[in-house]
């Protein structure tokens, strides 16, 4: 599975490209100027879901096999979805993805963005055996709840006084 907005960044070209080669099933979901073009060169095992909610972007997490990840983001939240569904990502080796990605155990990296490196990363992730429980674990230190909790132990440890407005 792959998706977002389907813009030249993304470089979603790449994943629909390697899985149309490898004719191995990916659903793309999303919207965006690109959409046209990425369909024309899109095999018939693409497919394209369009715009998805929320709740059916966690469905298609939780029962795709893995997550590609092939443009370069700053953080990228996609991967850490993928990832909290128990879901490994294929990434490229650069930008956000270093701060989220495990190589060899949330995931894999390629280092060219081409779709030769995206292919021989998806036979890899095909033969690695992907502890759904670890992935999971991994995506925790990624929540809500954990920022929420390391952000008040900072500004209480850096703001005097600080420490009073949790009694409020």
């Amino acid at each position: 599975m792959t998706g977002g907005r389907l813009v030249p960044y993304k470089r979603i070209d790449l994943a629909i490209k390697a899985c149309t080669a490898l004719n191995v099933p990916l659903i793309v979901f999303g919207d965006g100027r690109d959409k046209a073009e990425l369909m024309a060169y899109a095999g018939p095992n693409v497919r394209f879901v369009g715009r998805v909610s929320d709740a059916e972007r966690l469905k298609l997490f939780a029962e795709c096999r893995g997550f590609l990840f092939p443009g370069e983001e700053d953080f990228g939240i996609t991967p850490l979805e993928a990832m909290a569904a128990g879901r490994p990502v294929l990434a490229y080796r650069a930008g956000g993805a270093l701060d989220t990605v495990i190589d060899g155990t949330t995931g894999l990296f390629f280092d060219t963005q081409d779709v030769a490196a995206v292919t021989a990363g998806l036979l890899a992730m095909q033969q690695q055996p992907w502890d759904a429980h670890a992935i999971r674990t991994h995506a925790e230190q990624f929540s809500r709840a954990r920022f929420v909790a390391r952000m008040r132990t900072f500004i209480e440890a850096h703001v005097p006084g600080s420490e009073a407005l949790r009694h409020e």
